[in-house]
């Protein structure tokens, strides 16, 4: 079971008006108390975006800082190959996921099988991936950063990429695996 606490700025008084900085803060906690760092980010973000397009995971994963998108790259790897050594976090990913394809999918709710929830914690590493290459100037995206497996992601290798071809390789070929 998830818990939700909804947090503003401080309230403002009657003379001055709220700044457009305002933002809501999420807090996705498990039953127990323990933070979901992952999810509360994530819907954050939802809850403070301007919706001038649809969302897409990518938009969210751009927003994380560096230290922020390793931990989560790490921790989907880790989920994927070896699910007991991320312990709790794993709850925080799959959270992750549902939240996220509820958003781009615009549904209250959605439903996968057991068996699509690996493809969909593969779909989280290797969008972390990207990003991460993405920061490194080593490509762009052509297209939105969808989480949906069969969506049409696309990107566009830098010159600086094919120079780097088997390094990227090995990096996209261990976030399929």
């Amino acid at each position: 079971m998830l818990g939700y606490a909804f947090f503003t700025s401080p309230p403002h008084s009657e003379k001055t008006m709220p700044l457009h900085t305002d933002a809501t803060e999420i807090s996705v906690t498990r039953a127990d108390g323990t933070p979901m760092r992952f999810s509360s980010s994530l819907l954050s973000f939802l809850a403070n975006r301007k919706k001038t397009r649809p969302f897409h995971l990518g938009d969210w994963l751009q927003s994380l800082d560096g230290e922020t998108l390793g931990h989560l790259r790490q921790l989907a790897k880790n989920a994927l190959h070896d699910p007991p050594s991320v312990g709790t976090a794993l709850e925080d990913l799959l959270s992750v996921v549902i939240h996220a394809l509820a958003a781009e999918r615009q549904a209250e709710a959605v439903s996968f099988s057991e068996e699509q929830i690996g493809e969909y914690i593969g779909m989280l590493h290797l969008l972390a991936t990207l990003e991460r290459l993405r920061r490194q100037g080593l490509l762009a995206y052509e297209s939105v950063m969808s989480i949906e497996p069969d969506a049409a992601n696309a990107v566009v290798l830098s010159p600086e990429a094919f120079a780097q071809a088997d390094e990227i390789r090995r990096q996209m070929m261990r976030s399929l695996h």
